[in-house]
């Protein structure tokens, strides 16, 4: 009696185990996203936060801006040099002209002639440092701001108003949809069904049942495991990471979001 039960709670094991193989052509995954973290080149008070963690955002619009006291003044500064610089040109450029005249009829000597050029190409030269500083000031004040640079949605606001941003420290973390992806893993056996450009479908809680991808990456090195495990099969297998993107909708996928991935097209039986 005790054999037969354990036999049969060998054969129940064994159903169960068998229960737990997924289709053909089927894995485990997740949806990942990456991120694009903006910030400013150069650190500063946080004057006005203009999104919410949440938000939709357009390319352009306005997600945070910096206190621009120090940035204003330079401007005001590098325009006030330009004008002085553009003045000695014109006063220069005028005096060249009148020797030019006057050399003409051998009433100026030519060393003369000779320093009032020097003293129009030293003008010239000024102002043009001048103007490149006029635009660097501009640019460095304009990047007080910061700016969608696509379509998406804000994952997280990580300053408030009145806080300080270092240099080159993100405020806002933005996920444009066409950086979502899914992130599946293949089992070195199954690795032959897999290459870039094949067409996969995707499975997800609360997922249109159209949902398709196609697969962008397939890795070249070999793990043990998958960063998370979603089945008890998939310990000590050695698999591939492989990557795919989906064809359309991909605001429907949220990173972290388990995804079963099946081939579209499954290769045919040998």
């Amino acid at each position: 009696m005790r054999l037969h039960s354990l036999l049969s709670a060998c054969l129940a094991a064994l159903l169960l185990a068998g229960c737990d193989e997924p289709p053909k052509d089927t894995w485990q995954g997740y949806a990942e996203g990456d991120y694009v973290r903006v910030a400013p080149i150069d650190g500063g008070l946080v004057e006005a936060i203009g999104v919410q963690r949440g938000d939709r955002v357009k390319a352009g619009d306005l997600l945070f801006r910096l206190e621009t006291t120090s940035e204003e003044a330079a401007l005001e500064g590098a325009r006030a040099t330009l004008a002085e610089t553009k003045a000695t040109l014109r006063e220069a450029e005028l005096d060249l002209q009148r020797k030019l005249e006057l050399r003409k009829q051998r009433n100026v000597a030519q060393a003369e002639l000779d320093t009032a050029r020097a003293r129009r190409d030293r003008a010239g030269a000024a102002t043009l440092t001048a103007a490149s500083a006029l635009d660097q000031a501009k640019w460095r004040l304009s990047r007080r701001e910061g700016h969608a640079p696509a379509d998406a949605i804000v994952q997280d606001v990580l300053f408030r108003e009145g806080e300080f941003v270092n240099p080159s420290q993100p405020v806002v973390s933005l996920l444009p949809p066409q950086n979502i992806k899914v992130r599946f893993f293949v089992p070195e056996a199954e690795l032959s069904h897999l290459e870039e450009g094949a067409r996969v479908r995707f499975a997800c809680s609360d997922c249109p049942q159209n949902l398709t991808g196609t697969i962008r990456f397939v890795s070249t090195q070999a793990e043990f495991t998958p960063p998370v495990i979603y089945s008890d099969r998939s310990k000590e297998k050695l698999v591939y990471m492989a990557e795919a993107t989906p064809d359309k909708q991909p605001e429907l996928l949220h990173p972290g979001q388990p995804v079963t991935v099946t081939l579209a097209t499954p290769p045919a039986a040998e």
